[in-house]
Parts: structure tokens; C-alpha cells; sequence
């Protein structure tokens, strides 16, 4: 490769004509190509101003980002605390990687992004497509902030509507779904009772203590808002006879001492007696009662409508503060729960 003495730093010209610079920092060559002189010269310096005093500009400015590339901002990305949470970010991240993983930082335009988004639509994965959006957004807002981007192009991309497909449970279809459920599991008829009775989500179910119950009330942590709730356990579902005192004493009579309510009850698929049961777990178990019980077609309750169900039953019968057992704060207890720093968990009342 041949260097004139009256060249800048790293300038090299391989063959007549023709010119590269080599960062001198990882040895790394870049291309200028088939240009005059002159301008090769001019890049270089640039380039060598770029290293020592920051500048960016033309050749310099491709240095500053050549090794930025999407895969190496997802690495950037800080990982939520919460095992779901995370564990969904996992997934979006790798369809990111494996898309426009390779693209570098400051090439990243929105045609990349809506190309992606558009495909996950069209593979009917729309839900997938409006939270891989958000993330996408999240992601080039770090980017912004490393400064391995001056934009934000996934702010630019159309946003993805979702159409609700999923309708209501009914207590009808419940009940039909719960008879059938011990040919599933073992362990869910527990948890859909759990679920009806304390209106609780599929998450706070899973993870539902056996310790729970202090002074009377069922003190329960919803790990997706980071609430804390206590329900008094002798709030009572007249549609289907139970209090909440009576599934807790069901859950643990499974002659198994588990952390959990909601528990493996048998070794079965690597799993160990007293085992939380996974997320996944539990609605695809749930969706294979449904099947068995005839309830079937795509827009078929899942295991969240429960939560629905719920609310719907205790608005009917009357006398729950629904607003505080399915975990939202209403105007008063937002007050407690802000003053106190989130310390004060929202109380549920019954009566009046």
C-alpha cells in the first residue's frame, strides 16, 4: 500500500487514483474510493481532527458511528426488573436483531422501521406489531441519548391499531370450563377460582403467596402496576357460592406445602411438587379446557377475561369497590397512595 510523504495520517492510496484511511485507533480501513486528490486529502484531515478534537464531518462522521450498529444499542438497553417484562423485551429485541440488527445507528431511517412493522402486521401478528413499535420508539430514544443518533425515526412510523378479537366470558362457559379443568391440571381449577373470586390478573395469580393473610385481608402484590392491594378475605362471589377465605383454604389442601397458591401438585415435564406455576403455563392450560368443554373458535375468551368476569359479577351483586379489588386507584386512594410514597396498600371495602 503505498503512503506519500506529503500525505496526512492514515491517507493510503492501494493503487493510482484510488484512496483509504486507516483509523488508527482499531486498524480499521474505510474506503474513499475513486476521488480527486484534494479531497482525499481533505477527508483525511477531517477524519484525524475527528479522533483528537471530536469533530464530526463527512468521512469523520461515518467513524463516529461505523461501530453503532442497532445490535450493539439493544445491548444498551436496561433490563427491566420484573421477570415478564423483560422477558417480553427479550423477544422484541431478538425480531429487531434479526431485522435491522446489522444497520448502523445513524442510518436507521424510518422506511427500515415501517418495513419491519408492516411485515409483522401482514403475518397477522398485530398486537405483536403495536408493542414492537413502542419498544422500537424506546430503543432510538437511547440511542438519541448515547448520541449514536440525531433522530428518532420510529416516532415517524404509523401507529398500529389493534382490533379487540377476544369477547366475554360468561359464568355459563366458567363453570363449563372449571368441570373440565382437573382433566387439564390439577392445579386450575385453583387458580381460575383465585382468579373469579379475587379478580386478580393471570401474573398476580401465578405468584399469589401462601403466606398472604394478615388481620384479616389477603395482602397481594400486582407486580405488573407495582400496587399493593389487600382484599378481605371474607369477600364472598354469591354467583358462585364461595368467599375468598374458602378458595384460599382449597388452594392449600392440596397436600403439598408450596410458597404459592397456585402450585404444581404432581412431578410432571420437569417440573417439582410445589413449583409456581409459569404464565404460559396457565393459559395454555386454560385454552385446553376450553376446547374440551366445547368453547371454542378465534375469538374465544382467555384466561384474562376471568378478571372481567369478575367485575361484571361484583357489580352486579353489589357492595365491592370494584375499582380498589381489580388494583385502580380512584381519586382518594391515588391521594393515600402518592402521599405515602406507595408504602399504604389500596384497601378493598365491602358494603354500602
Amino acid at each position: 500500500m503505498r503512503k506519500h510523504a506529503n500525505f496526512p495520517d492514515n491517507l493510503h492510496q492501494p493503487r493510482p487514483g484510488y484512496f483509504t484511511w486507516r483509523d488508527p485507533r482499531d486498524g480499521k480501513t474505510h474506503i474513499l474510493g475513486r476521488v480527486p486528490l484534494a479531497q482525499a486529502i481533505h477527508e483525511a484531515q477531517e477524519a484525524n481532527l475527528a479522533i483528537t478534537a471530536g469533530t464530526t464531518k463527512s468521512l469523520a462522521e461515518r467513524i463516529a458511528y461505523e461501530s453503532h450498529t442497532v445490535a450493539d444499542l439493544l445491548e444498551k438497553m436496561p433490563v427491566s426488573p420484573k421477570e415478564e417484562t423483560a422477558k417480553s423485551r427479550r423477544y422484541l429485541d431478538k425480531i429487531i436483531r434479526s431485522k435491522v440488527g446489522t444497520v448502523e445507528c445513524a442510518e436507521l431511517r424510518t422506511k427500515h422501521l415501517a418495513e419491519l412493522l408492516e411485515a409483522t402486521v401482514a403475518d397477522d401478528k398485530t398486537a405483536t406489531a403495536k408493542i414492537l413499535r413502542a419498544r422500537l420508539v424506546a430503543v432510538c430514544k437511547r440511542g438519541m441519548a448515547l448520541g449514536w443518533m440525531d433522530a428518532n425515526p420510529a416516532t415517524m412510523t404509523e401507529s398500529v391499531r389493534v382490533k379487540v378479537k377476544r369477547r366475554r366470558l360468561k359464568l355459563e362457559e366458567f363453570q363449563a370450563i372449571l368441570d373440565v379443568a382437573p382433566k387439564v391440571a390439577d392445579w386450575l381449577s385453583n387458580a381460575m377460582l383465585l382468579a373469579l373470586v379475587s379478580g386478580q390478573d393471570r401474573s398476580t395469580i401465578a405468584r399469589w403467596p401462601r403466606k398472604c393473610v394478615y388481620d384479616g385481608f389477603a395482602r397481594i402484590h400486582r407486580t405488573k402496576t407495582g400496587v399493593n392491594v389487600e382484599i378481605p378475605v371474607g369477600l364472598r362471589l354469591d354467583a358462585i357460592g364461595m368467599s375468598l377465605q374458602d378458595v384460599i383454604t382449597r388452594c392449600r389442601s392440596t397436600g403439598v406445602i408450596s410458597k404459592y397458591l397456585v402450585h404444581h401438585v404432581v412431578v410432571k415435564n420437569g417440573t417439582k411438587r410445589g413449583d409456581p406455576v409459569s404464565l404460559s403455563k396457565i393459559s395454555v392450560s386454560f385454552a385446553e379446557a376450553r376446547l374440551i368443554a366445547g368453547i371454542a373458535g378465534d375469538d374465544a375468551p382467555t384466561f384474562h377475561e376471568i378478571r372481567s368476569l369478575a367485575k361484571r359479577l361484583y357489580e352486579k351483586q353489589g357492595g365491592v369497590d370494584t375499582k380498589a379489588l381489580l388494583g385502580h386507584l380512584s381519586d382518594q386512594s391515588a391521594a393515600t397512595y402518592l402521599d405515602s410514597r406507595g408504602l399504604e396498600p389500596i384497601r378493598v371495602k365491602l358494603g354500602g
